[in-house]
């Protein structure tokens, strides 16, 4: 299953994610067991596959891709591989040469700027995006979009752009919806939005007001409530982004094409997702960089 994206190219609607969760702390060694898992991934049918330079995983994947298709498993033409700039976005045509060569890799499907929040004024995202356009045009991405972006930094990069994001990665789940982001972003440029933390419902607010709501849905179905909040994603066209070291739930969560949620579930889960107001679902981006820069701060005053 996919969804079509504003440049004509598919994207595949479930991915592996070689992420925080499986986040690297050096960039020397290869990680067999990384290795190993994303080539399980493989073998049990993902095709899109989702690191960044930040994760310091892309060495794996690539290690991963090419004994995949070495053992006749696939073929690169059938992966959607993602990677994002992480670090000295301006310089992204040349930051992309450097995950080709760790991913082993002619192009990327999809080359994503990480986050607006480091070069955050208009000028800064428009040069960001007209590197990203530049990147597009070489052939070295198939599909350039951005992630983590709001809705101001969206409308900004659009009145310069030449080439539309097709796509805008960011956290997205029952609790968090984003307000207009979504349909703002469909309607000015049809760009597909990508969700991470979408199993936050079940990790970071138990209790919380959709424990009834997915446990009656679960229980419906004959599914995890995980599935559940997956699947509420997927009914709204926007791309999921799982990851496990566990291959059981690697397993299952390729299931959660094996069943649909009707218009009125989807609504139920989305107003009850509403009713979570927690602090904590400030965007976990958000929280991140509040701490770099509280760190910024600190380290500054400490040398005064």
């Amino acid at each position: 299953m996919s969804v079509k994206l504003n440049d004509g190219n598919s994207m595949p609607l479930l991915a592996f994610g070689v992420g925080t969760a499986l986040i690297s702390f050096s960039s020397e060694t290869v990680d067999r067991a990384k290795v190993d898992l994303v080539k399980y991934a493989i073998k049990t049918g993902y095709r899109h596959i989702d690191t960044a330079e930040m994760y310091q995983t892309e060495q794996e994947v690539g290690a991963a891709i090419k004994e995949s298709i070495e053992e006749g498993v696939v073929r690169r033409e059938d992966l959607f591989v993602t990677t994002k700039v992480s670090e000295d976005m301006p310089n992204a045509k040349e930051k992309i040469e450097v995950s080709l060569k760790k991913l082993g890799l002619d192009y990327v499907d999809l080359y994503l700027v990480h986050g607006p929040y480091f070069n955050e004024s208009p000028s800064e995202l428009q040069q960001i995006w007209a590197a990203m356009e530049s990147i597009k045009e070489s052939g070295k991405a198939r599909s350039i979009g951005v992630s983590n972006y709001e809705e101001s930094h969206i409308l900004t990069t659009l009145e310069t752009a030449r080439i539309p994001p097709a796509v805008n990665q960011i956290e997205f789940h029952p609790y968090l919806q984003h307000g207009n982001l979504l349909p703002i972003s469909r309607q000015r440029a049809g760009i597909v939005t990508s969700a991470y933390g979408a199993l936050a419902p079940l990790t970071r607010n138990i209790p919380g007001p959709l424990d009834d709501t997915l446990k009656a849905l679960s229980e419906k179905y004959g599914v995890s409530p995980a599935l559940i909040c997956l699947r509420w994603c997927i009914e709204q066209d926007v791309v999921v982004i799982t990851t496990s070291r566990n291959q059981e739930r690697i397993d299952e969560y390729k299931t959660v094409f094996d069943f649909q949620l009707t218009e009125g579930e989807v609504g139920a889960i989305s107003a009850k997702g509403t009713e979570c107001v927690k602090e904590e679902y400030v965007p976990r981006i958000i929280r991140y960089v509040r701490g770099l820069k509280q760190k910024e701060e600190g380290n500054a005053s400490n040398n005064k």
